[in-house]
Parts: structure tokens; C-alpha cells; sequence
């Protein structure tokens, strides 16, 4: 049998090592990569804790089919609405930790529902990573045609000449709605009747039909009447004067700093343990998303203002978004 020379022989072993050493390599890193990145064809489950359809649901899945089309994992979004946010909260902290589960958080889900007594069966801090911010919503004050009141200090002047008579609608008790309306008495010095309902859309008819005087409400759901000439919009409770009502004062210019909707946010957080390398990747794909103009500019239109954060910042934010929040659901006697 011929034999083939020494210095081929030596280069076809050269490569068969090579070879064996890639193929090695590369199983190691299929072995590891799952337990520290979320990898190209793997899947991340997104759970959000509101029903399908919302706002916040729309927002959630907007950004996630983003995340796709720029080259990440598929991103399953899985709703568990109940408990008001508690019920999907507690699934993902009993999730396993390798950054495939992550949880749709909010100011309901890490300051709201802890701060109600009787605290919760997790802790959004132990319990939790943040991750990054998502998406918030700016809101309006609005009241029905029929308040004689034009502008926030003649609301103020006919709450204080009539305490308890001015009624607000909320979405619900510990909502958006309900916080803003406590903050804003508060800062009033007036005494006004909550009503809560079970959501906006009932809230909305019966501000629309003067059942109520007035409502700290977003502006999607409210744009329909506000077109009508039903409702007015007296301020809004972001930081800058909002497009779709360049004429409505912020609540800062309206001499009521205090009440604004900053605690309003939406992000991501995934269970204690997950490793940082998931943790950073999962950071960059989402910012990436929100950063994309056409994200932006469709979420817009709804009224959703986008932007990412770091995981510090916005572990930072639930800290002081929780000392200053507390004391006001406790005081104004919010219950589970």
C-alpha cells in the first residue's frame, strides 16, 4: 500500500486537530450560551400582566417584534392579567433564572401593589433584576364642558368653595388616575370625591356623559370626546408640554409641581439570579428597539412616549418612586 509523504501526513493531521478543536469549541459554546445570553433561535417568554389589547399590551408587543426583526430571539408574549399585576409578578419570580423569562414590570407591579398593606408574596427588590424601561404614558387632566372651571387655579377656587362636590374618575384604585387625583388634592389643599371604575373605558363614558366632573386620563382614550367638545383639557403631568395639546399648561406651569406622571413607566425585569451576561444582552436588544425611529413614531401616535434605561436607573427609579408614592396609597386608605 503507498504511503503518503511525511509532510502531507503531518498537514492532514494538522488540520484534523484544528477541526476537532472548532467543532469542540463550538459545542462548548452551544452548552453556554444558554445559560448566560438569550441566542439567536432560542425563545423569550414576555409576560404581561394586563389583557390582551391594551395600551401597555400593544406597547409590550410592538417593541418585542422589533426586537425581531433586528435579529433577536423570538419573543413570546404571554398575558396573565389578575391580581392587578400581583399575578403575573409572582410567576415570574418563581420563574427559573436564565434570563428566557421576563416579566412586562410597572410602577403597579414594583411600587404600587408592595406598598399596599398586607405587602405581597414577592419583593421587587430581592426578588427582582431591573432590566430597563420601555415606554410611559403622559397624561392629561381633563373635566366635562359642563365645570365652569377654564383653568387649573379656577378648578382649585370651585373645589375649595365646594369640598367634596368636584368627583374624578379613576381607572381603578391604585391606578395612574387614582394616584394623580390624591397627589393633586394634596397639592390643592382640596377635598375631592374619588370614584374608581373597572378600567378606563367605563371611566371615560362616564366623564364624557357629566356623570363626573374630571379625570387624570391618557390621551388615546379621551381624543375622541376631546374632539367633540365634551371634555377639556385644564394641564398635563409631563415634564414638557405635550404635542397633541400644545396649549395645555403643564401642571408645573399650573403652580402644582408635585403632581406629575413620572411614576407612570413600564419596563423589564427579569427573577433574582439571572446572570449578568443575560441580563446585558437582554438591555441592549430592548434599547435598540425603543431607539428605532419607526417604533417611536408609532407608538407615538398612541399617545406612548418610549426610551430605555439602564438596570441601575431604573432600580433607582422604584426606590424613589417608593418613598414617595407609599405614604399617599397608605393614607388614602387603598386596599388589595
Amino acid at each position: 500500500m503507498p504511503q503518503q509523504p511525511a509532510g502531507r501526513s503531518h498537514t492532514v493531521r494538522c488540520r484534523v486537530t484544528r477541526l476537532c478543536a472548532t467543532v469542540a469549541a463550538v459545542g462548548a459554546v452551544a452548552l453556554v450560551l444558554p445559560d448566560n445570553t438569550p441566542a439567536q433561535g432560542q425563545q423569550i417568554n414576555l409576560v404581561v400582566s394586563v389583557a390582551a389589547g391594551g395600551s401597555s399590551d400593544i406597547a409590550a408587543r410592538t417593541i418585542a417584534n422589533k426586537v425581531e426583526q433586528m435579529g433577536g430571539p423570538r419573543i413570546v408574549v404571554e398575558n396573565r392579567p389578575g391580581g392587578g399585576g400581583a399575578t403575573a409578578t409572582l410567576g415570574v419570580k418563581n420563574a427559573p433564572p436564565d434570563g428566557r423569562t421576563i416579566l412586562l414590570a410597572s410602577y403597579a407591579t414594583h411600587v404600587v401593589i408592595p406598598s399596599l398593606p398586607g405587602g405581597t408574596q414577592y419583593d421587587p427588590i430581592k426578588d427582582f433584576i431591573p432590566i430597563t424601561t420601555l415606554f410611559s404614558f403622559p397624561v392629561m387632566l381633563a373635566v366635562h364642558s359642563s365645570v365652569e372651571a377654564k383653568s387649573v387655579a379656577e378648578l382649585v377656587a370651585l373645589a375649595k368653595r365646594k369640598p367634596g362636590a368636584i368627583s374624578y374618575a379613576s381607572q381603578g384604585v391604585g391606578t395612574a388616575g387614582h394616584l394623580l387625583g390624591e397627589l393633586f388634592a394634596k397639592s390643592a389643599g382640596a377635598n375631592l370625591l374619588h370614584v374608581p371604575y373597572r378600567g378606563a373605558a367605563p371611566a371615560m363614558i362616564d366623564l364624557a356623559a357629566g356623570r363626573v366632573n374630571m379625570m387624570f386620563v391618557g390621551v388615546l382614550p379621551s381624543k375622541p370626546h376631546l374632539d367633540s367638545g365634551a371634555l377639556r383639557v385644564l394641564a398635563v403631568t409631563s415634564q414638557t408640554r405635550m404635542r397633541e395639546v400644545p396649549d395645555a399648561p403643564t401642571m408645573a406651569e399650573a403652580g402644582h409641581p408635585e403632581v406629575d406622571s413620572a411614576f407612570v413607566w413600564f419596563g423589564l425585569a427579569a427573577p433574582a439570579k439571572t446572570p449578568e451576561p443575560a441580563i446585558r444582552s437582554l438591555h441592549e436588544m430592548f434599547a435598540k428597539a425603543v431607539a428605532a425611529p419607526d417604533v417611536r413614531e408609532k407608538l407615538a401616535a398612541q399617545g406612548i412616549s418610549v426610551g430605555s434605561s439602564a438596570p441601575g436607573e431604573l432600580l433607582a427609579r422604584i426606590k424613589a418612586d417608593t418613598a414617595r408614592l407609599a405614604p399617599i396609597i397608605k393614607a388614602s386608605g387603598t386596599k388589595k
